[in-house]
């Protein structure tokens, strides 16, 4: 089957890191039947810009957008969903892209220069296209799997990691380790590369391929934020607004209109230590 890819991404400072991941994009791309482009980049201080301007030049099908300004924005999250939701209703819209069947979303700082394996890519996208109820695959690290806020499984991670922290910390009192022992870090897992597929309800880890035919109808943006209504015995409900992983809002869209998602172990994008910790306070910086 002959595959059309979008390959797309958000670029803010990360110039030294660009000429692998676009290394990383080119040997992709020569996988498959034809590649266009969708970069997302703001208020770069560096040669970010410059570079995928130059890099772009040359090749049919490249769009770069410059959201200057969006930097302004405090709040982290509020500027991915800006970001995100660019490049997912240019892809939806662009009638040049009508006919392209993936999207691959990767991300263009550290995480995507890792050198990717041009034969497990192609074992991703087979096993993508293979059944019309899989709407999207999502790639593994050796080692510790890291990107514990975007993913969602009924067994490993079935509720946002840091919130739990949160929660436990407000509810049960003791230090902020304490509390990410008692639940982050019973969540951290390592999954090994030579087992197969597993269903997730949402990830992402730096690298997914989603089917366009489900992306162009999934019934959820990209959202950043979320609101809690603080309960507990004894305590006074008080509302508090969260940063929240924009990519669960979104997946969660597609698995609500029936499309299944997966974590594929074989598709490495990167390498962690097998004991890595997670700063057990972040949570702190998550409300505003």
């Amino acid at each position: 089957m002959l595959i059309k890819v979008v390959f797309a991404g958000l670029a803010r400072d990360c110039a030294q890191h660009l000429p692998a991941v676009l290394v990383n994009l080119e040997r992709l791309a020569g996988t498959v039947a034809e590649a266009a482009y969708v970069f997302v980049e703001n208020d770069s201080q560096d040669a970010t810009k410059a570079i995928l301007t130059r890099w772009g030049a040359a090749r049919p099908n490249f769009t770069l957008f410059d959201l200057a300004g969006l930097g302004g924005t405090p709040i982290r999250t509020l500027r991915l969903e800006y970001a995100r939701n660019v490049y997912l209703e240019f892809v939806r819209g662009e009638p040049a892209l009508s006919d392209f069947d993936v999207l691959c979303l990767i991300d263009m700082d550290d995480v995507g220069a890792h050198p990717l394996d041009q034969g497990q890519f192609q074992v991703a996208l087979d096993y993508l296209t293979a059944e019309p109820d899989r709407a999207a695959v999502f790639a593994n690290q050796i080692g510790t799997y890291y990107d514990m806020w975007a993913f969602r499984h009924p067994e490993y991670c079935p509720a946002d990691v840091w919130f739990e922290v949160l929660e436990s910390a407000r509810l049960h009192g003791g230090s902020d380790q304490e509390a990410y022992e008692r639940t982050f870090a019973p969540r951290i897992n390592c999954f090994n590369p030579a087992s197969g597929p597993f269903e997730v309800d949402s990830a992402f880890g730096g690298l997914g391929l989603y089917r366009l035919d489900w992306v162009r109808r999934a019934p959820n943006p990209y959202l950043g934020s979320r609101i809690r209504v603080l309960r507990g015995p004894g305590v006074q409900r008080s509302v508090l607004r969260m940063q929240q992983c924009e990519h669960v809002h979104f997946n969660q869209g597609l698995r609500q209109i029936g499309g299944r998602l997966f974590v594929m172990p074989g598709l490495i994008n990167g390498e962690r230590p097998v004991a890595m910790n997670f700063p057990a306070s972040a949570y702190r910086g998550l409300p505003f």
